[in-house]
């Protein structure tokens, strides 16, 4: 088979397993991360990379035009997590999150876009947040989320004129390195808040019970692998979606608001 993919994220807990899954089945990959990584394999290369970094950025996009003059897919798992506090939370966190969760797959869309055919197909990782009304302390990965739904949406309708086919996935929790941040970052609204100890208290039995429940990162790299072999996948793919979110989110968001107030107060 030998159909080179970009990986972003790939050295983390989803674009590691992403990477191993799509190796084990004859695909041949670039992993790019801003860490190593000890995956050996002879059709594996790993290039480590800044993607938020211009100039950094620039020089990847010209080493992987020397290395190939095709890519059969392009796979953005590149992400990470914030919980904090619209009011009280870091501007220059929202701007890095932005960066990272957003940017960083739309300038490697853009950047290696002349390397894509009517073969080949892009594949961002959204999110069930991307879906439904946002929950309070989550709007930072909310609004990066919805950034790159809706950007999905936009960049398929422009590549249906060109043949390239584009896929999200609306992820629910994974057992990652990156939700385990969840902890230490409530750790900090807590000790920091001005205005919000009382339900801060409350949320603490309700975050570590749903990131109790998350899934393995199998299922999504699995997933993937279908994406990538099938001849027409679909435009969306759902996978492990929190049933609470799903039940606040056939309720009216006034009563919603309702409903947050009275159990996280």
């Amino acid at each position: 088979m030998n159909k080179l993919i970009v990986l972003t994220g790939a050295s983390g807990g989803l674009g590691k397993q992403t990477a191993l899954v799509l190796l084990n089945n004859g695909y041949k990959v670039i992993g790019i991360d801003m860490y190593d990584t000890d995956i050996k394999n002879d059709n594996y290369t790993h290039l480590i990379c800044d993607l938020t970094d211009e100039s950094k950025r620039c020089e990847l996009f010209k080493i992987i035009h020397e290395m190939t003059d095709h890519i059969y897919a392009i796979v953005n798992l590149a992400g990470t997590f914030m919980m904090q506090s619209i009011i009280e939370g870091s501007s220059a966190d929202l701007e890095k999150i932005i960066n990272v969760n957003f940017f960083c797959a739309y300038h490697l869309n853009r950047g290696l876009f002349d390397l894509l055919d009517k073969t080949s197909r892009i594949i961002n990782m959204s999110s069930e947040i991307a879906i439904y009304s946002p929950q309070p302390f989550m709007g930072y990965y909310a609004i990066t989320k919805k950034m790159i739904d809706t950007y999905t949406d936009v960049l398929r309708r422009e590549c249906n004129y060109i043949g390239i086919r584009v896929i999200k996935i609306q992820s629910g929790s994974m057992k990652t390195k990156m939700l385990s941040k969840a902890d230490s970052e409530y750790e900090v609204m807590v000790k920091n808040t001005k205005y919000f100890s009382k339900p801060l208290a409350k949320l603490k039995y309700m975050m570590d019970r749903e990131i109790k429940k998350n899934a393995s990162p199998t299922l999504v790299a699995n997933l993937i692998l279908k994406i990538v072999t099938i001849k027409k996948p679909r435009i969306r793919y759902r996978i492990k979606n929190s049933k609470a979110l799903i039940f606040m989110n056939a309720l009216p968001e006034k009563l919603q608001d309702n409903i947050y107030k009275k159990v996280i107060s």
